[in-house]
């Protein structure tokens, strides 16, 4: 009985160490509301010379992707807000109208308005897939490699879609500003 204990013990114990070991691409160092150089080459004391990119949506619930991209790796955070109606509250509001005599007069009147929590929810891909000039690359985790920094240092111009892989196998397609894509021509460029 106590053999079955240890060899179970062991199995989990050498399946969280297997678990923990998988790559995945590291959450950005920074949030979309970060006052930072957009779409420009910096020197930061961490990661060296890096470019930050923020793709977004127009709406102030909707999704926020910030990434970081210098050769020591490519960060990403992908934010989104998802809401939920709890209940909803009179408010009053007023309005001139005409009474039966052609006089204007301020009319106030309630509304039923909805209330709404929002809840934040922060991801990072597992991958991302490129493709740059007819082939596909992949970026998982770590320093990136010369033939993805050679490639991106070469990427055309204008902005580039790049494809998230998520830990479910779920993907979503998105886009990196133009001006993120020019700065890899410097945060990528060969050491002469």
């Amino acid at each position: 009985m106590k053999k079955q204990v240890l060899v179970f013990g062991f199995g989990i114990g050498f399946a969280l160490c297997v678990g923990s070991v998988a790559r995945a691409v590291q959450p950005a160092p920074i949030e979309g509301s970060a006052k930072v150089q957009w779409s420009q080459v910096i020197s930061d004391p961490f990661d060296g010379v890096v470019v930050y990119d923020k793709n977004f949506s127009p709406s102030d619930h909707g999704f926020v992707f910030v990434t970081s991209w210098s050769k020591s790796g490519i960060r990403a955070t992908y934010t989104w807000y998802e809401s939920d109606l709890i209940g909803y509250k009179t408010v009053w509001r007023s309005r001139w109208i005409h009474n039966k005599k052609g006089k204007k007069i301020e009319e106030r009147y309630s509304e039923q308005e909805p209330i709404y929590r929002y809840t934040r929810f922060d991801d990072t891909p597992k991958s991302i897939l490129f493709a740059v000039n007819g082939k596909l690359y992949t970026y998982d985790d770590g320093t990136v490699v010369p033939e993805l920094a050679t490639a991106l240092a070469s990427a055309p111009p204008g902005n580039m879609r790049i494809r998230l892989v998520w830990e479910n196998g779920k993907t979503k397609d998105i886009e990196i500003g133009k001006g993120t894509v020019e700065a890899w021509r410097t945060v990528f460029k060969e050491k002469v």
